[in-house]
């Protein structure tokens, strides 16, 4: 029988894992095994969520929550350091709680930073197909030394995760192997993504990544069947998407055995009939994970009809921000014309923006009920569980 487990909190939009198992048992004994350590390496510890897991490993032999895949995954990548698998879960505890909970943390828990707003594809379910977007002021790259000030001040501050991506296509980005390996040594964050249609990987990039201590690249790929999966990744050539995804998984078979770097299928079931079964058997053959979604209605966001019964805060606000490849700061890439910008990080730091003024009137906006009021928030298909 082929099950799916959430990655999200998305109440119909999430992506959902197709067919996968997750050990989490294998963890939690690891961690029981080696408690005495850990409870002495974390027992003058006032933060909160520390002191949570450890005394739910003392009393139940158990963590707080149910790991998804991608979690599973990388603990398994780190099996021999519990110190690190413990606080990558304290971080992933957290992260689940800041949006579901509306818990704020005076530093984002997570970043997406965009090196491209454009993209090779075409996609119809994409924002890239809204003509309106594809041209200025919307168009442009990420300056190489801005990226290097984000991610510096990300490490110092304390952000968790950070991803590659967000409108368009990373991997447009000139330097971009250079960005991935600036990466390489920043110790204070523990998920390093990549998102990417893998129209543009080579041989160098694949090495580039495999090497940075990427710890999750997820290629958008919609079908198995290459008639519809170029209707959908309009641009694309399918034969060829295929060919660098195995040439991304045989080059981390043949000389990164030990790799970190998690291979993710994740497919937009745009027609609403796909065979997830027939899906992940053709894709699991060359990643680790592969998981689909309904597609959001984020093509043309702000010509949607407006949605009345959706009012539920956005736990967007609360566990993550996107900066745009000009400095935009962001809440989200359904807004993708930055309508709730709430400033630029050229002129002001990740964590200025993130405790100022305008994030904060957003979120007590949303809290109090308003969302219905706010273009495009009163127009996003998305509700919470």
């Amino acid at each position: 029988m082929f099950e799916g487990k959430k990655i999200g909190n998305e109440k119909d939009f999430a992506q959902e894992s197709i067919n996968s198992h997750v050990d989490q048992r294998k963890i939690e004994e690891l961690l029981c095994k080696n408690f005495s350590f850990l409870e002495k390496l974390f027992s003058s510890s006032k933060d909160k969520y520390e002191i949570s897991l450890l005394k739910n490993l003392k009393e139940f032999n158990k963590i707080n929550f149910s790991l998804n895949k991608h979690e599973e995954i990388f603990c398994n990548a780190h099996i021999s350091n519990y110190k690190k698998i413990f606080n990558y879960l304290v971080f992933r505890f957290k992260f689940r709680s800041s949006g579901k909970e509306k818990l704020f943390f005076k530093v984002p828990l997570y970043l997406l930073v965009e090196p491209v707003s454009a993209c090779n594809l075409k996609c119809p379910f994409c924002f890239q197909s809204d003509k309106t977007f594809t041209t200025k002021p919307f168009m442009g790259i990420m300056n190489f030394e801005l990226y290097k000030n984000i991610i510096d001040e990300a490490d110092k501050i304390g952000v968790r995760a950070i991803t590659l991506a967000s409108r368009g296509e990373p991997t447009m980005h000139k330097n971009f192997v250079e960005m991935v390996e600036y990466l390489r040594n920043k110790k204070n964050i523990y998920e390093f993504k990549i998102n990417t249609n893998a129209s543009r990987l080579t041989e160098k990039l694949c090495h580039a990544i495999l090497s940075s201590g990427v710890t999750q690249i997820v290629i958008s790929s919609d079908h198995y069947i290459k008639e519809h999966y170029e209707r959908l990744r309009v641009g694309a050539i399918f034969e060829k998407i295929v060919q660098n995804v195995d040439m991304l998984y045989n080059i981390r078979k043949n000389f990164y055995k030990d790799s970190i770097t998690e291979i993710r299928i994740s497919g937009v079931d745009n027609d609403k009939n796909l065979d997830r079964k027939k899906f992940h058997d053709f894709w699991i053959k060359r990643s680790d994970q592969v998981s689909a979604s309904f597609p959001i209605e984020r093509y043309n966001t702000y010509l949607n009809n407006k949605h009345p019964n959706i009012n539920d805060p956005c736990e967007k606000l609360w566990d993550r921000m996107y900066i745009w490849h000009d400095g935009v700061v962001n809440p989200c890439d359904a807004d993708y014309k930055s309508y709730l910008s709430y400033g630029n990080i050229k002129n002001n730091s990740i964590s200025n923006i993130w405790n100022g003024e305008a994030i904060n009137k957003l979120r007590k906006a949303h809290l109090a009920g308003d969302r219905k009021k706010i273009n495009p928030c009163d127009r996003c298909g998305v509700a919470f569980d």
